[in-house]
């Protein structure tokens, strides 16, 4: 029975010590795992954006992180092999996205790597992202750590922003792929929306079937109120 399990964000050398023990032995009996990463956890712990789960006061899985403007990116996340499969992976992901949203932070990606690990990802309520245009992974998902505006197929709202995968000059005659019908209060949305995109894609807001605003998400960014938070859009309020 597991009497103590914590996040620990400032895992000590005896930490580091204790992982890299059981990444060899994965590494020698099973030919996997992540000891071929090593020179990247060893980094990671030194910047501190290392985290462990620790199981009376043992590490017994391990995150590396990094961060962009209001994202995280899970680089590597391990559990132990002798205690997988008994639902501590899902509990080390909700106390680090716990963590993370704390901090301010938005939204997690992950890349699945190994390809098996997409079902525990999806799992976790993570979304994959649409096609960006560019070379990326076919295996990259995310997740919002707050409510968004969800998506709607049609606008039935006074309020509606529109967004194609497609540059402006690409749209005409082509519907949106994505819509949003928002509520605002004072120019603030009540949910906000947060969707990867590519920043030449098209963007139009319009108020009673009337466009206020139509452009490239990253023209239609501004210093005062922006929207491209590279890869997400994110919009928080609208000014005319």
């Amino acid at each position: 029975m597991i009497s103590d399990i914590k996040l620990n964000t400032l895992p000590t050398s005896n930490d580091l010590e204790k992982i890299e023990k059981w990444l060899i032995e994965e590494s020698d009996k099973l030919n996997a795992g992540f000891y071929c990463n090593w020179n990247i956890i060893e980094k990671a712990f030194r910047n501190k954006q290392l985290i462990t789960l620790g199981i009376n006061n043992d590490p017994v899985g391990f995150i590396v992180w990094s961060k962009g403007e209001i994202d995280v990116d899970i680089d590597i996340m391990e559990i132990k092999p002798e205690i997988r499969f008994k639902g501590i992976g899902n509990e080390f992901f909700n106390k680090f996205s716990d963590y993370i949203k704390q901090q301010g932070f938005l939204v997690i990606n992950i890349v699945c790597s190994p390809p098996e690990s997409e079902k525990f990802w999806k799992k976790m309520g993570f979304i994959k992202y649409p096609d960006r245009g560019y070379t990326e992974s076919d295996l990259i998902y995310y997740k919002p750590l707050i409510e968004v505006q969800s998506i709607s197929f049609n606008s039935t709202t006074e309020n509606v922003v529109e967004l194609w995968n497609l540059e402006p000059h690409q749209i005409r005659d082509i519907h949106p792929k994505w819509v949003w019908n928002i509520e605002m209060v004072d120019n603030k949305l009540i949910l906000p929306i947060i969707q990867p995109c590519n920043y030449n894609w098209n963007l139009r807001w319009s108020k009673n079937g009337v466009i206020v605003k139509e452009d490239k998400v990253k023209y239609f960014s501004t210093e005062i109120n922006p929207i491209d938070y590279s890869p997400f859009l994110y919009i928080k309020e609208l000014k005319e």
